[in-house]
């Protein structure tokens, strides 16, 4: 079985006595993998590896949080991310479906599900709820970065004090958007920005990876990852090696790395695409690529040096 189609999406109850007794809000989050069908060659960019769900009224209770067993194969892991390794996930028996239908015995339609960037992890779950609070959009950045969403570790770091470990624990997300809230809460909504923090590198091997790298922002919501792999065949004939799960938590338009195959790869794909580069912010040379409709998306010069 692969992902989940348009049809397998699934909605809460509505509120009655079979879930009088259950947890009115929960705090979630999920990790998510590369997955590819071994007979269509379908990428799913957005498998899920891992959830995690959190009773709001009292954190310590972990409601669930297992590993998930994609559908498909695993393509990549994204272990500098989540920290789950192919051994991981091996003998794993829980899966997408189960999960599925944890969420539908857990939540109602007026269940408040919390969570930061929310709506990835719910499209990971293909689950459509209304009843959310997103912590990414009750924060800000100070300036010059107040046009960005902080991320969570930004906002644990200036509303909590607390520092967040560099590869994501998805109980630790949970409860982290979870405490973040509740300040904002108690402060009436009245919160300082937060200083912008850049991620952390992760080492000699997350260097080499990022100089795989062309990253694309100002991505339309109608964009998908598959065809952010099409702009780059039709336009430089260079075939990407994966790209991410597109980051759209930092409002209208989304983000993403797209990685090559070496160095000289994205390189080369940058170079060849024919549109004239310029300066953006921060110094940082880029080129933008057009779309029929006249959008367009920024691409970020790759740092290779040959």
């Amino acid at each position: 079985m692969g992902p989940a189609t348009e049809k397998d999406w699934i909605k809460a109850r509505p509120f009655g006595k079979w879930c009088e007794g259950y947890p009115a809000a929960i705090a979630m989050d999920c990790e998510m993998c590369q997955s590819k069908c071994p007979e269509t060659g379908v990428v799913n960019n957005k498998a899920l590896c891992r959830i995690s769900v959190v009773n709001a009224d009292n954190p310590e209770e972990i409601l669930l949080d297992t590993l998930v067993k994609p559908d498909w194969p695993v393509t990549d892991y994204r272990t500098f991310v989540n920290g789950i390794k192919k051994e991981h996930l091996e003998g794993v028996t829980f899966t997408f479906a189960h999960a599925q239908q944890f969420m539908m015995a857990l939540c109602s339609e007026e269940t408040v599900v919390i969570g930061h960037a929310i709506n990835n992890d719910l499209m990971t779950l293909k689950m459509e709820h209304h009843c959310v609070v997103d912590s990414a959009f009750l924060f800000k950045y100070k300036e010059p970065h107040a046009h960005m969403t902080p991320s969570l570790a930004n906002v644990a770091l200036g509303v909590l004090g607390r520092e967040m470990p560099d590869t994501h624990d998805s109980v630790n997300d949970s409860r982290q958007s979870l405490y973040v809230l509740e300040e904002y809460v108690k402060n009436n909504g009245v919160v300082e920005p937060v200083q912008y923090f850049p991620k952390k590198r992760y080492g000699n091997s997350r260097d080499a990876e990022r100089a795989c790298e062309v990253f694309l922002h100002r991505i339309p919501h109608k964009c998908k990852e598959e065809h952010l792999t099409a702009m780059f065949l039709s336009h430089t004939y260079v075939q990407p090696k994966d790209v991410p799960i597109i980051d759209f938590s930092r409002g209208d338009r989304g983000r993403c790395p797209v990685i090559f195959h070496t160095p000289q790869h994205a390189l080369l794909a940058y170079e060849t695409l024919e549109t004239e580069e310029y300066v953006g912010n921060f110094g940082v040379r880029q080129k933008k690529v057009f779309l029929r409709d006249g959008d367009y998306i920024c691409l970020k010069r790759p740092g290779v040096k040959f």
